[in-house]
């Protein structure tokens, strides 16, 4: 009974025990959807985007199948994020959305660029390789001169076109969305007023236009019209662009003409619940990415992007396999679910995030961790010093295939046709051969996948302890100098615009003094060189400008041609610079597209790819002056002087490789032909076939024909490497070449001290010893590479191939007389015929 009791008591209990767990976990399966709502709102289990409504920006569904709310744009914002899918505030903080907005200017370029705001597109540099250009106006102003490009002309100056949207197409330096805030009457904003000069509202019609939301599907619809969405912003109708470029439906209207617009949407698109199915991926195409950076990507590195110019475009790589983001992420400092900070390089004059330089995936990465089974490079022939100074772009971007622009005058007007917008015509560019180059007409007529073939080779910097490829671009402007800051202020684009305008209409009566300058280097386009022109340009600014009311107190006009400012032809001073810069006030471009495969790479031949008189490397030019004052042709220098390299080291370092090296490869083929043709006499003699005056007659005759088949060698390029042995592999082996010299020196040395080689001359036996300790000893240096110590490391070099050189002669010398002194050599070996 009592067994039966404790049983029931016992299974009582654990009834209850189970109950209590099943109503805990009842109570928190219904609230588990509440919290993870909070934590995250993301549909579970979908995997790809369903069939979704489009919102407006109030984030009313848009349904055209039933007619509802059909007439207003879809809201980028609240159709992907305002519902939980996607967060729209984390993405949008990504350096593409805000190009710079808000970002502290780093110190050395605030310095600088007096007209400088925030580091990037946005109040930056813009999109040119130089002055001049827009640029930002505060966001307090006193004097409308002082005004040249608002946040409203950030967008219709084109700048739009390349911005996804989001970020200061959307919201203002206080944080206020532009068109709210002018919709707001305690503003008092109106459309097109003067808005208390603010640099965000001065003459702007945000209340008419909209905002441009980010606009996802730019990026990750391939199927995008990128035009079309750049023609509606082009009429103003900002808000409306994004639906026109996913093709959701046509506008009509116009905001510019003040005629209502609709949105006729295509209701094909559309199931009969009113939600939209379209082709979204996740990682944007390399086109996409392209629709942004292909245009001025020629003008800045002649960038092909292409697979007749990119071997990794050609193996199928994308622009996001290296410019990951997000959970696809290279490194940490980006990696995150949705954060939209691609993975960025490092360039010289870009100022952008800089604590996010190098996130991009490099070429070790790849090349030397193997990330997706990419092909390991070997280096194992090259001496580790190179890989210590040369970027790898060094040697597998030998050159370009495009013209890039290489020098950029903005002193003059530009007539040569197809140049678009009008204001460009004061850009004058000239090629890598300095060669003027009509870059926009080019661009208009050709476009950019159409661009014609011009080779030219890169210039090589030292930019943070390494030796990259790069456009080091030179630049002429007429800017101003301010009381009281360091740097220098550009004239407004469009002021300098204007005067040439005003000059070609009447050059008699409107700044005659431009009559001066002059095309002297006959190549069709005007260019300032003369002291004479530089007056003239410094004259008619100054005029043009008190004319038109700008401010000069405080203010001296100055013309600026690389380095140097003018204040007149007589008075000047030097600017402050890096030592891989032109100037600080134009771009310094590195190279890290357009791959060449590594068989079309330097070294690909051997060392003289890079160590020769022939070679572009060190010798090839390098731009030092783009119009000199003589006859404004340009001036060159060659390239390892940009390095900062003195001539003595080149010219060494061509010595060892094309002399020094050749006899050791030379005299080593001497040495093998000797050594067989000694070992085949002893043979021969031994064998007792052959008297041994024949045999020694014969093999001086074999070596006298070897003799000359060397010099036919040396005139006929290729004959040798046909017949033998590759440079590149002979200097793959270099290491092993030099320890078989070594060891056969140190072979002789031995026989010779044993007594059983007799006859050896004194005094080539006293060299060879020289040459082994002054080969261990350079050899000690190559290894340790000392840094107080680094004249003997690069001398070292030199010096061990020297060594090499002497014990390759005096073995060949060597064996030459015991060749020719067979007889006695046959005695000496004791391997006389029996």
């Amino acid at each position: 009974m009592k067994k039966s009791y404790f049983l029931f008591i016992a299974l009582l209990a654990a009834g209850a025990l189970f109950m209590t767990f099943a109503i805990q976990r009842l109570i928190y399966a219904q609230k588990q959807p509440n919290e993870q709502e909070v934590k995250d709102t993301l549909p579970k289990g979908l995997g790809v985007c369903p069939p979704f409504p489009l919102r407006d920006e109030k984030g009313e569904v848009i349904n055209p199948v039933k007619g509802i709310n059909d007439k207003v744009p879809y809201s980028p914002k609240q159709t992907c994020g305002a519902k939980g899918c996607h967060n729209y505030e984390k993405i949008t903080q990504g350096f593409h959305f805000q190009q710079g907005k808000g970002e502290a200017v780093p110190q050395k370029y605030g310095e600088r660029y007096n007209w400088v705001l925030y580091p990037g597109n946005y109040g930056g540099n813009w999109c040119s390789p130089a002055p001049l250009y827009r640029q930002l106006a505060p966001k307090h102003n006193t004097n409308p001169r002082l005004i040249d490009m608002t946040s409203f002309e950030f967008v219709t100056a084109t700048c739009g076109n390349c911005h996804p949207g989001g970020g200061p197409l959307e919201y203002d330096r206080n944080g206020r969305r532009y068109d709210e805030c002018m919709n707001d009457p305690s503003s008092g904003f109106s459309a097109g007023g003067d808005n208390g000069l603010d640099g965000d509202y001065y003459r702007a019609r945000w209340n008419e236009t909209g905002v441009i939301e980010a606009d996802c599907l730019l990026c990750h619809q391939p199927e995008y019209n990128f035009k079309k969405r750049n023609d509606e912003i082009g009429k103003l109708h900002f808000k409306w662009a994004a639906t026109a470029g996913a093709k959701f439906g046509n506008i009509v209207g116009s905001v510019k003409n003040g005629v209502p617009i609709e949105v006729i949407y295509d209701k094909s698109l559309f199931d009969d619940n009113g939600n939209v199915t379209i082709h979204i991926v996740p990682e944007p195409r390399s086109k996409t990415c392209l629709n942004c950076h292909f245009k001025p990507d020629w003008k800045k590195r002649g960038a092909g992007y292409s697979e007749r110019t990119d071997v990794h475009m050609m193996a199928g790589l994308k622009c996001v396999d290296c410019h990951a983001a997000g959970s696809k992420a290279a490194d940490p400092r980006i990696l995150g679910k949705e954060i939209h900070q691609f993975g960025k390089g490092d360039d010289p004059s870009g100022f952008v995030r800089n604590d996010l330089d190098n996130t991009v995936r490099s070429c070790e990465d790849c090349h030397l961790k193997g990330y997706r089974n990419a092909p390991v490079a070997k280096h194992n022939w090259l001496p580790p010093l190179h890989l210590d100074k040369l970027a790898c772009q060094v040697c597998h971007i030998p050159n370009r295939a495009n013209a890039s622009a290489l020098v950029q005058a903005s002193d003059v007007y530009d007539s040569a046709p197809r140049i678009s917008p009008p204001p460009k015509h004061i850009w004058t560019f000239y090629d890598q051969k300095m060669n003027f180059w009509n870059h926009y007409g080019e661009l208009e007529l050709f476009g950019a996948e159409d661009k014609p073939t011009d080779i030219s080779d890169p210039t090589l910097i030292r930019y943070k302890g390494k030796i990259f490829p790069a456009n080091v671009v030179h630049s002429t402007f007429v800017g101003f100098e301010e009381e009281g800051r360091k740097g220098l202020n550009q004239l407004f684009m469009k002021d300098f615009y204007s005067m040439w305008m005003e000059h070609r209409s009447n050059p008699d009566t409107n700044y005659p003094e431009l009559k001066v300058i002059k095309d002297d280097n006959k190549d069709s386009v005007l260019e300032i060189n003369s002291p004479e022109e530089i007056d003239a340009i410094l004259s008619a600014s100054r005029k043009y400008l008190e004319k038109t009311g700008f401010p000069l107190v405080g203010k001296k006009v100055v013309y600026v041609s690389d380095a140097r400012v003018y204040y007149s032809s007589n008075e000047s001073r030097e600017l402050p610079k890096e030592e891989y810069e032109a100037t600080p006030y134009a771009s310094v471009y590195k190279y890290s597209h357009d791959v060449a495969p590594a068989k079309a790479a330097l070294g690909a031949r051997g060392c003289t790819d890079c160590h020769s008189g022939k070679s572009s490397f060190f010798y090839g030019k390098a731009l030092k002056t783009p119009f000199s004052p003589k006859d404004a042709k340009p001036e060159w220098m060659p390239k390892y002087k940009l390095l900062g390299l003195s001539g003595f080291w080149v010219k060494l370092g061509e010595l060892r490789e094309t002399i020094l090296k050749k006899v050791i490869y030379f005299a080593l083929c001497f040495f093998i032909i000797l050594i067989l043709l000694l070992f085949f006499s002893i043979l021969a003699i031994q064998s007792g076939a052959f008297s041994e005056n024949r045999v020694k007659y014969f093999s001086l005759l074999f070596f006298a024909a070897s003799v000359v088949g060397f010099f036919i060698t040396i005139f006929s390029p290729g004959l040798f490497e046909y017949m033998t042995i590759s440079r590149f592999t002979l200097d793959s082996l270099h290491f092993w070449v030099g320890c078989l010299l070594i060891v056969a020196l140190l072979s002789a040395l031995l026989l010779e001290n044993n007594g059983l080689l007799k006859g050896f001359k004194r005094g080539i036996w006293l060299t060879g010893c020289l040459a082994l300790c002054f080969s261990a000893i350079s050899g000690i240096f190559m290894l340790l590479k000392i840094g107080w110590l680094d004249i003997l490391t690069r001398l070292s070099y030199t010096a061990f191939d020297l060594s090499l050189a002497i014990i390759a002669l005096g073995l060949d010398v060597y064996l030459f007389f015991k060749l020719v002194s067979l007889k006695k050599t046959v005695s000496e070996t004791g391997l006389e015929s029996q």
